[in-house]
């Protein structure tokens, strides 16, 4: 899938390897004073995706993943380390990377329709006319099962449809890299499942990198190729494990499977530290 636009705000770097598309090199992050150590939210994270890798984030509450996901982003700057896009290091958001929000109700404009949130995604870049971002927004629309709901309001859709239109503005823009940050946490179990469904078959349609930060295991395990798992604060990663799981992913067979169940002990057993990955 080719970026709609371009970015040009990075810088050349050493080429990435073995099909890697983003890499985190020695990632540190402190927030406050420097002589004070409880400020030291990342000690040093090391971490890589391969384009078109589904890799989730675990790991204890406060351990600093969605900094490191900000991070990732563009959206806050490292204290140390680099993060490498496509062999260029950024130092800012680059367009090749969407970030999709925890709370969808605020990433949503109350005054748009369903319809022009997603246009949004494209009108303001000046490459479409209006016209021309509303019709190419409503393929998203329709992707996403809301194309009888574009001239709904966000306070007219539920938390799910809502969820929706976020997932649509952010396939609009065409990126690379799609990084989650818990995206799911605020919805009832049954959309968190049906969401999960969605991203799937639109992560296999769009071959997309992604990347989840989430605090949980079932999720992370069914949605992922990998899984990082954090430790606690300062973090570092412990563990990279692939989940080895096949595709296509089932809601209810692939949760049975004696691969996800064993995945699912090893993982929880490291968050409460009863365990660890040999």
């Amino acid at each position: 899938m080719r970026p709609l636009f371009s970015t040009d705000e990075t810088r050349m770097t050493k080429p990435l390897a073995n099909g890697e598309y983003l890499r985190l090199d020695g990632i540190r992050k402190m927030f406050g004073s420097a002589n004070d150590s409880r400020g030291l939210a990342i000690a040093g994270v090391d971490l890589s995706v391969k384009e078109a890798e589904f890799l989730s984030v675990v790991g204890p509450s406060g351990c600093g993943k969605s900094t490191l996901l900000q991070i990732a982003a563009g959206l806050i700057a490292a204290t140390a380390g680099q993060v490498i896009v496509n062999d260029r290091v950024i130092t800012g958001p680059p367009e090749s990377i969407v970030y999709l929000f925890q709370q969808y109700s605020r990433s949503l404009f109350p005054w748009r329709t369903a319809l022009d949130n997603v246009a949004f995604a494209v009108e303001h870049h000046g490459k479409m006319s209006r016209e021309s971002a509303r019709q190419y927004s409503k393929g998203y629309l329709d992707m996403v099962g809301l194309g009888d709901f574009d001239r709904h309001y966000p306070w007219q859709l539920s938390g799910g449809m809502q969820q929706r239109v976020v997932i649509a503005r952010a396939l609009a823009a065409q990126p690379r890299v799609l990084l989650l940050d818990e995206p799911f946490s605020s919805v009832d179990a049954l959309t968190r499942i049906e969401l999960h469904n969605l991203i799937l078959e639109l992560w296999e349609k769009h071959h997309f990198t992604a990347v989840l930060v989430t605090h949980d295991v079932d999720e992370a395990v069914f949605l992922s190729d990998r899984v990082a798992v954090l430790s606690a604060r300062p973090s570092v990663v412990l563990h990279d494990i692939p989940t080895q799981l096949p595709r296509p992913r089932d809601t209810i067979a692939t949760r049975e499977l004696p691969r996800f169940l064993e995945l699912r002990h090893e993982l929880l057993a490291m968050l409460l530290g009863r365990g660890q990955h040999g």
